[in-house]
């Protein structure tokens, strides 16, 4: 009897999609750790495919599915604070790279963004559409606030935030080696900087200092978009 009401609580609370989305994480990591860390069994790409898959199946929307596990979404702040460890420890050399850092953030990131603008606006997409592509290279807790903001779909735009996320990590060690990058600073910087999250996680692997740039060019991005994309939106319009 105990254990069919603690069924009941599962499936009838957001409990249910808070556990399937941890343990689809946790078999994610499982099969990566497995297949000796293969790029393209990364293990959010796993939990991905397993959570779009249910709720397809289920027919719940993005949003009933975000309100269950804002738990999640709660703790990603303190988990992004954590990334000032690496940070901290490669503050000097940071600085001796200053002004080349702040170039190379609004050049790539403004560049970043209008190519992806510049595509959908070619093939006749809609201007929601558009404007959701805008916050791609973002943290999605920060892209959701930002789409809002500017006009666009939240929902929409937390899939572009992923899919870029997921495309990061899974191509850039390959575009790194065609393209003879060899420094951590530049190959950590672009991570975080494209791919934000997902791949500052990437970096993380390939070194301490790697993701001591991801994580810098990832907040740094965020916070410019949240603060400039707003305004050139409004100016546009």
């Amino acid at each position: 009897m105990n254990f069919n009401a603690l069924v009941e609580y599962i499936t009838t609370t957001p409990m249910l999609w808070l556990i399937l989305t941890l343990g689809a994480y946790k078999v994610g990591i499982i099969i990566y750790e497995r297949a000796n860390k293969h790029t393209l069994l990364q293990p959010i790409i796993i939990a991905y495919i397993t959570i779009m898959a249910a709720l397809l199946i289920s027919g719940k929307s993005y949003e009933e599915y975000f309100k269950s596990v804002e738990i999640i979404h709660f703790f990603l702040g303190p988990a992004t604070v954590a990334l000032a460890l690496p940070l901290y420890k490669n503050l000097k050399h940071i600085k001796a790279i200053f002004w080349p850092i702040v170039l190379t953030l609004f050049i790539a990131g403004s560049f970043s963004i209008l190519i992806a603008l510049g595509l959908l606006w070619i093939l006749d997409a809609q201007l929601t559409t558009i404007l959701s592509m805008a916050t791609k290279s973002i943290t999605a807790p920060i892209a959701i606030i930002t789409s809002e903001q500017i006009g666009a779909i939240p929902s929409l735009a937390v899939g572009f935030v992923i899919s870029t996320g997921i495309i990061g990590a899974l191509f850039g060690s390959i575009i790194f080696k065609i393209m003879k990058i060899k420094k951590d600073t530049s190959k950590g910087f672009a991570l975080g900087l494209i791919s934000h999250g997902i791949g500052t996680a990437r970096a993380i692997e390939m070194g301490e200092k790697t993701a001591a740039f991801a994580a810098l060019a990832m907040g740094l991005s965020g916070i410019t978009t949240a603060i400039f994309l707003p305004l050139v939106i409004q100016f546009l319009k």
